[in-house]
């Protein structure tokens, strides 16, 4: 049988940070709610506006024009830490549409894609349009995994580019790398405290170039691998992103 008690979540940007108020649900939420979800008016539900505010209330009414929540309470909720910031060679479209899911339902800080030599066409400009897109695969997740922080979404980046950011010396840097010498990813925590943050860096299937992997490691990153098995660009990504989250997080 459905439980009737279920508390649906509806991603609502501009959520007041005060309490009680009154908010009328986006036009795409709305109509989830109305046609999809049918609720009726007094079920209780969970709004976030993807920054930390989560308001908890009741649908007071809904109609075609849309649906208005009384939110009874408000509280904030931080960024699981450390941070962890992913970058990627972004792969094919559906490949994407994985990653951008399974990075936020593993509460990423920010995920960014990176052009390197051997980059797949197709995925070196966040657009408008994708950016829109990747915001929604993003929130569909994050209302999914009970997450209220959506990730920072960057813009692309030239792998110079990437290496040029100034990152705190306390920062941990990790290069996805499934070449023998490479470090198992363990390794990288052994005998440190855990850092405030953790950036992950992810290249093409094809591989770095040499002068990419020279600059790379130039830049302070260290080699990790998982296994004895060369993976998936998207699979690599969640997979670093999955251990750094069972290592660094309680």
């Amino acid at each position: 049988m459905p439980d009737r008690a279920r508390t649906h979540r509806f991603f609502t940007p501009d959520l007041p940070d005060r309490s009680p108020a009154r908010v009328d649900l986006p036009p795409d939420e709305a109509r989830h709610a109305r046609a999809a979800l049918r609720l009726k008016p007094g079920a209780p539900v969970e709004l976030f506006d993807g920054r930390g505010t989560v308001g908890r209330g009741v649908v007071r009414s809904l109609a075609r024009r849309g649906v208005t929540v009384d939110v009874e309470s408000i509280d904030r909720r931080r960024r699981p830490r450390p941070l962890v910031h992913l970058a990627f060679a972004a792969p094919r479209p559906k490949r994407l549409d994985w990653l951008l899911e399974k990075a936020v339902e593993l509460a990423a800080a920010s995920l960014g894609a990176i052009v390197f030599e051997r980059s797949v066409r197709g995925g070196q400009v966040l657009t408008d349009s994708k950016r829109r897109k990747w915001q929604a695969r993003c929130v569909a997740a994050a209302k999914q995994s009970q997450l209220s922080v959506l990730p920072e979404l960057c813009p692309t980046l030239a792998l110079g580019e990437y290496l040029a950011i100034d990152r705190p010396p306390g920062d941990l840097c990790l290069l996805g790398d499934p070449a023998r010498d490479a470090a198992p990813l363990a390794d990288a925590f052994e005998g440190q405290h855990h850092p405030d943050a953790v950036h992950v860096l992810i290249g093409p299937e094809g591989g770095l170039s040499g002068r990419e992997q020279s600059r790379v490691l130039t830049a302070g990153f260290l080699p990790v691998r998982l296994g004895a098995t060369t993976l998936r660009t998207e699979t690599a990504a969640v997979a670093i992103l999955a251990a750094v989250t069972a290592l660094c997080r309680p």
